[in-house]
């Protein structure tokens, strides 16, 4: 869907690099494209440590899944609505009838403009280059999920700098897990053995997906916890749209209502520094399709 994101709907306002795991794969408009064969966060590894001008070259970079459906202009306000509320690290909310894990992650348009949260996905995360430069080495630890348990949680000022843009709406259209064997994992190996794995090597321990914060739709901060989890009961309206089957949806939606108003927030920062080297790969494992 990516061949969409600079076109249709507004004068785009970025570059979009194709990170491609297949060959063929078409490029963005202006023809930039690469070949990663192999899985996303490996991939993601090989392109910063090949292409490391990328982190001073932009201000914020979006690694976004090829499943997420969007458009240029609601992507302008994404990186607008990070640049205003001084971002380090945020993510689009999602449409009520999409893919989900966490329900957290589910648009609460209706009452806020963007919620500050301990936790942000690993589908459409957008990073400031100084933070995403702090965050870099993570990629290259080997792992294929629970990184984005961690990436909060690398500096003593979290407080307001991580956040779910209710404003921005996109669609997750592909059921979570359903190119999980591209990623290494077998048919029947769950996600959660290499996310404790992860927790484990560092010595934390994830309690939830808790948002803390919020700006509501008059630009107002909102710090209640209690009101945050009561608003978040206007997620079940998402029955009559989601795909997951409706137990699934409530119990995630009323997960995320009591994280709400019971879970710690869990910010505490971890040291990432020398927890193992970032494995290199050879330099051929990277190539390009199009020219620069």
């Amino acid at each position: 869907m990516h061949s969409g994101w600079a076109q249709r709907t507004g004068e785009a306002e970025f570059d979009l690099l194709v990170a491609a795991y297949e060959a063929g794969a078409p490029g963005g408009p202006e023809g930039l494209n690469i070949f990663l064969p192999g899985r996303k966060i490996a991939g993601y590894h090989l392109l910063f440590e090949h292409y490391p001008e990328i982190l001073t070259r932009y201000e914020y970079i979006a690694l976004i899944d090829d499943d997420i459906q969007t458009t240029a202009h609601e992507l302008n306000r994404l990186f607008g609505i990070g640049r205003q509320y001084n971002l380090d690290l945020f993510q689009p909310a999602l449409a009520w009838d999409s893919h989900f894990s966490y329900a957290a992650t589910l648009t609460n348009r209706k009452h806020y403009l963007l919620r500050y949260t301990n936790t942000v996905e690993m589908m459409c995360p957008v990073f400031s280059a100084k933070y995403l430069a702090a965050a870099r080495s993570l990629f290259g630890l080997g792992y294929e999920t629970g990184i984005d348990l961690l990436w909060t949680r690398l500096t003593d000022s979290p407080w307001l700098r991580f956040a779910i843009v209710d404003d921005i709406v996109v669609r997750h259209t592909r059921p979570v897990g359903t190119t999980k064997s591209l990623q290494g994992f077998g048919a029947d190996e769950p996600y959660d053995v290499q996310v404790d794995a992860v927790l484990k090597r560092f010595g934390a321990a994830f309690r939830g997906f808790v948002t803390y914060a919020a700006v509501d739709r008059r630009g107002q901060l909102v710090r209640s916890r209690f009101l945050l989890g009561l608003n978040s009961l206007s997620l079940l309206q998402g029955l009559l749209k989601t795909p997951l089957n409706w137990a699934q949806f409530v119990r995630r939606a009323t997960d995320y209502t009591r994280h709400c108003w019971l879970r710690p927030v869990n910010l505490q920062r971890i040291d990432i520094d020398g927890v193992g080297k970032p494995h290199r790969q050879p330099q051929s494992a990277v190539r390009r399709l199009m020219p620069r």
